[in-house]
């Protein structure tokens, strides 16, 4: 009898195995193929030589759009439904316990309580049984190079994803980005405690004087592609979003807005040979940057927390319906792409 019991239990794991890898090839032949975009992060698991550990912009998600009861329980499940972006790639759109209507674009992911950063009651992060993608082997470490460290240049990976009818995702290959983005801090900020500071007798200084309490950062934008690309650099920074970055302890609001659209001009397109690149400096220090603190608009380096508070730039240019005018509108690379996280002098 008990062999009975051991052989019909091996027979039900190896169906159930099937099923899944039947299921899954069935959904990579039939399902919605989209493109997802990895974010610019160091992974928690090292790169191996036959996978690859992913992190998604959709893997955080603001709990505050969340529609339905949710009792924060591991593995819970959210229904994410997708929009559609420049060149087939999807990011965000709204979140729900229940599943969306048919017609919907949506991915199925499950609360993840074990990841150690970000705060819960602003973010919730989740895993979609994709954030390991397997390569041949030793491979890993060609993708990693490419990926890049620190204030190296980044290049996002997009990863192919079919979805099926009830949102399972499964990856099917992936692709690199034309343009890659890299972050560096060029200027560093005085410490709130002195003691942590390189050179107390003689602190960095900003253009007016003042001891440095923000940093200064230069973004560079890269042709990573084999043809001609343009970026598009509007007056004053708007081709730019600083935002609060999914770790940080608090969701910081800038004070300085523009609620008029500008069109953009010949002079403000960039073109980028290939293997080009085109920097732009960021200094905190300037009011252009100020947070809305307590005491009113601060620089982020005196109202931001130094060690809890993060932030990351975004290159969002205008749209191809705004650029329709330009000459070199063909080559104008369209989207968001988002800088590595920085915060108080340093990048994450």
């Amino acid at each position: 009898m008990r062999n009975i019991f051991i052989a019909a239990s091996a027979i039900l794991q190896i169906f159930v195995l099937l099923y899944m890898a039947g299921y899954r090839e069935l959904i990579i032949a039939t399902g919605k193929t989209v493109f997802l975009r990895t974010m610019p992060v160091d992974p928690s698991d090292p790169f191996r030589g036959d996978y690859v550990s992913l992190n998604y912009e959709i893997s955080d998600i603001p709990r505050k759009c969340l529609k339905g009861n949710f009792s924060d329980e591991k593995g819970g499940k959210i229904y994410v439904t997708l929009r559609k972006e420049d060149n087939n790639l999807y990011s965000f759109d709204s979140c729900s316990t229940t599943m969306p209507p048919s017609g919907n674009v949506f991915i199925k992911g499950r609360f993840d309580n074990r990841w150690p950063w970000g705060r819960a009651d602003r973010v919730l992060h989740l895993s979609y049984g994709i954030e390991k993608y397997f390569v041949q082997q030793k491979k890993g470490l060609d993708i990693e190079k490419r990926a890049g460290r620190g204030n190296e240049i980044h290049i996002p990976m997009e990863v192919e994803v079919a979805l099926g009818s009830d949102g399972t995702a499964v990856a099917k290959g992936f692709r690199w980005s034309p343009l890659g983005i890299g972050l560096q801090i060029t200027e560093n900020p005085v410490r709130q405690n002195t003691w942590q500071t390189a050179d107390t007798q003689n602190p960095p200084k900003t253009a007016d004087g003042k001891v440095r309490r923000s940093p200064k950062v230069r973004l560079t934008l890269q042709n990573v592609s084999d043809k001609p690309l343009a970026v598009v650099n509007l007056p004053d920074f708007r081709s730019f979003n600083v935002v609060s970055a999914e770790n940080s302890n608090k969701e910081w609001t800038f004070s300085k807005k523009f609620d008029d659209r500008i069109k953009p001009r010949n002079e403000d397109v960039i073109i980028l040979k290939p293997d080009e690149k085109t920097s732009f400096d960021f200094d905190f220090a300037e009011p252009r940057w100020f947070v809305d603190g307590k005491n009113g608009p601060e620089e982020m380096g005196t109202a931001a927390d130094q060690w809890g508070d993060m932030f990351r730039i975004i290159y969002t240019p205008p749209s191809a319906e705004e650029c329709k005018t330009l000459d070199r509108r063909d080559i104008i690379w369209h989207g968001k792409l988002p800088s590595r996280r920085f915060g108080s002098g340093r990048i994450d």
